[in-house]
């Protein structure tokens, strides 16, 4: 199908051109009509043209940055959190922090009362004593071994006393060898449950204490005096939040976009003027079926304490740069049934229309990701024109 749009009269063309409706005739300004032109085509007059506004410029291919923005909340840094839970059953008997407290690595939280403790002693007094009693028994037996010998130099004993004290020390230093790792057994007992081995202070030593393995802000008590607990019954929550995690979800579309070590910005509406720098630390493994998105957990520096965990957030990814792209303005795309097309200026004043694929569009731009190549030249201004006068032209006109 080819439209022939030459130019008459301006007057005339001006009405044309409003009205959507292709003149015929050749102007007498105008050179004679061009040759047929290709099936589907527009044509126009070089005047034509102009009081159309056709506009023809070559298009580039190069990549567009984009900036990523979605959704996360504040969360805290799991590898800066300790979760404090009870090692036996027993009773609390005192608790020495609350919610809010910043406390030293270390600190005392609690105190636990258990019979645990009174085993775990008595299993430590019977091992000392036991090995006292063989140390003992390795000295005689060394002390047998020495006596022995003079006799036998002296022709005073027999050999065969002399195997027989040597066997006994064998054994008394192999006795001594188990009681010393019994020993070692119930101390590391009384360690495990935070109490020192030092029998200068086991009188004293009756309370279990829960200390925190690491600085930070207690945040939650789970327990008062008097809480029964068992093993695994959790107690308290510290946590250092000079460093937070913030979880923000991404699109799967945009996956491959998004990389460890990118930069992030993050806002909340407490301080909604403010933007809080942060840094891509781990993309999640699997996609939530219900979303199709992928947590993208981010580290946020907290030095000063002013997020809190659990806020909302919105959250700026700095994308990675996709791969070189043509991009024409959205006005050169144009709808022609199922078809997407843009035109391409052919010779005589031609204009043929050359079907693309489209991708995401970006400040009044949209990819052309196939049809278009670098540098080649299309309608950027007047491409609805030309697609008017395409469809309101009969067939084989």
């Amino acid at each position: 199908m080819t439209v022939v749009f030459p130019h008459a009269r301006l007057g005339l063309a001006l009405i044309a051109l409003a009205a959507g409706v292709a003149c015929t005739g050749t102007s007498p300004q105008e050179p004679a009509a061009a040759p047929p032109a290709p099936a589907e085509a527009v044509v126009l007059s070089k005047t034509s043209q102009q009081l159309a506004g056709i506009t023809v410029e070559a298009v580039k291919a190069e990549a567009v940055g984009d900036v990523l923005e979605t959704v996360g909340t504040v969360a805290l840094d799991d590898t800066r959190t300790a979760r404090i839970g009870a090692l036996v059953e027993g009773v609390v008997s005192a608790t020495h922090a609350n919610v809010g407290d910043r406390v030293r690595q270390g600190a005392l939280l609690a105190g636990l009362h258990s019979h645990q403790v009174h085993d775990g002693w008595g299993d430590y007094r019977k091992a000392v004593a036991d090995r006292r009693r063989v140390e003992q028994e390795l000295s005689y037996a060394s002390d047998a071994l020495a006596r022995t010998e003079r006799l036998v130099a002296d022709k005073a004993a027999s050999t065969l006393e002399l195997e027989r004290t040597r066997a006994a020390r064998a054994a008394a230093t192999e006795q001594l060898a188990m009681a010393q790792a019994e020993v070692r057994r119930a101390t590391e007992s009384l360690e495990h449950l935070g109490i020192s081995s030092n029998e200068t202070t086991a009188a004293a030593t009756e309370i279990i204490p829960v200390r925190t393995p690491q600085a930070g802000v207690v945040l939650e008590r789970l327990v008062t005096t008097g809480t029964a607990v068992t093993p695994g019954t959790p107690l308290f929550v510290v946590s250092d939040t000079s460093s937070l995690w913030v979880l923000a979800e991404v699109d799967e579309a945009v996956l491959a976009r998004v990389k460890v070590g990118a930069g992030v910005q993050v806002a909340v509406t407490a301080y909604a003027a403010e933007r809080f720098p942060a840094t891509v630390t781990l993309i999640g493994d699997t996609i939530n079926a219900a979303t199709r998105r992928v947590v993208v957990r981010c580290r946020v520096a907290n030095g000063d304490g002013r997020l809190k965990p659990g806020m909302f957030a919105r959250v700026q990814l700095e994308g990675i740069a996709p791969a070189p792209m043509v991009h024409v303005p959205v006005d050169a795309v144009q709808d022609l049934g199922e078809r997407r097309v843009v035109f391409v200026p052919a010779a005589d004043g031609r204009y043929v229309p050359r079907e693309v694929e489209t991708g995401a569009e970006r400040e009044g731009r949209v990819e052309i990701r196939r049809g278009l190549v670098d540098g080649d030249r299309v309608v950027t201004r007047g491409a609805f024109l030309l697609k008017s006068q395409l469809l309101a032209s009969p067939e084989g006109e």
